[in-house]
């Protein structure tokens, strides 16, 4: 079974997007304009989109930094209670949040570990 038979993929900017499922603390949200890029190992959050979760930097997080095209970006690390992509799970996931400043709509970048951990 593919992935396209488990999620609906929308192709914007010739790239495949869809939409997931987070779960923090309680709370859960749908997040939309997700980039499924299989060239990327993490995944990243755009700030902007999970602090109304509390998914927010907090004093004993460290900055790190990742390489993106066009340079680095600075972000922190946080785990989330559960990420549902269809019917991909996962439980406990540790995520990066950062600016995502890259001129179009992306709220998040699902990478190549995710999909790792799901065994697909």
């Amino acid at each position: 079974m593919g992935l396209e038979s488990m999620v609906k993929l929308d192709f914007k900017y010739g790239f495949p997007f869809c939409k997931i499922t987070i779960f923090y603390k309680g709370k859960s949200m749908v997040l939309d304009n997700v980039l499924i890029d299989t060239g990327s190992g993490g995944t990243v959050f755009k700030m902007d989109k999970v602090d109304v979760l509390g998914i927010t930097i907090e004093k004993d997080d460290t900055i790190e930094t990742i390489s993106r095209v066009g340079g680095v970006e600075f972000v922190y690390k946080k785990i989330i209670d559960t990420i549902n992509l269809g019917n991909l799970i996962i439980n406990n996931f540790t995520i990066e949040v950062g600016v995502m400043d890259y001129g179009f709509e992306i709220y998040v970048i699902i990478g190549m570990y995710f999909f790792k951990l799901t065994r697909i």
